[in-house]
């Protein structure tokens, strides 16, 4: 460009090609809120499309499938697995993986969403529904969750037992957080990972208990990233 004149040529037909980024996605999806706070620590403005835990109609036929969180990008479809090395391939700064140190990274976000996650979920399960948006969703929300998980009063019940496991998680992660603000060391795949899986605690309207000091500051930093 010239002056501040408009794109030339190819570049000006690129300008009108590129669309904002679309998010397909659930408030209670860990794999989601990590997606999320994947691209606003990118710096990626985007839109959120909510889909319904009941009605997965627009994302299949927006997507092809129907798995959350989705990202289409300039009309690309990128699926939940996918999102964290497209947006390093597109783009590579900041990234998630300082020093190099992707298969620490990856490895750690993994263990949040297969196994952080389970805990804290187990914990939170009964408080879901009246955080979702219609009697549809919320009775579907309960008939899959109790054909998974057993009856809704013995969940409720063992609530207790499901909070000491959790606790038990989390510490693991305030313990890792003792002499530094990341996961490691600095903002990595890690910390979005782990935050995701932490997320539906907040979803619900509870907080990091106050045992984790250094974990509930390291949850406020990612939470506010963006914003």
């Amino acid at each position: 460009m010239r002056g501040g004149g408009k794109p030339q040529g190819s570049e000006w037909i690129l300008g009108l090609m590129a669309s904002r980024p679309v998010l397909y996605s659930m408030d209670i999806s860990h794999y989601g809120i990590a997606a999320d706070r994947m691209l606003a620590f990118k710096g990626v403005e985007f839109d959120t499309r909510p889909v319904p835990y009941h009605d997965k109609q627009e994302l299949i036929k927006a997507t092809g499938q129907d798995y959350v969180p989705t990202l289409i990008w300039d009309g690309k479809t990128v699926t939940w697995s996918e999102i964290p090395d497209f947006l390093e391939g597109v783009r590579p700064t900041p990234t998630f993986y300082p020093w190099g140190q992707k298969g620490l990274a990856t490895a750690l976000e993994h263990w949040g969403h297969q196994v952080l996650e389970e805990r804290v979920w187990r914990y939170v399960v009964t408080k879901v529904p009246p955080v979702l948006k219609s009697d549809q969703e919320r009775w579907v929300f309960e008939e899959m969750q109790t054909r998974a998980r057993g009856p809704w009063h013995v969940l409720e019940m063992r609530r207790e037992e499901f909070r000491q496991d959790m606790n038990k998680h989390l510490g693991m992660v305030d313990a890792i957080l003792d002499d530094r603000d990341w996961i490691l060391g600095q903002p990595s795949l890690a910390d979005f990972g782990i935050y995701g899986s932490i997320s539906p605690l907040l979803t619900v309207g509870e907080t990091i208990p106050p045992e984790f000091p250094r974990l509930g500051r390291w949850s406020s930093m990612i939470g506010k990233l963006g914003r």
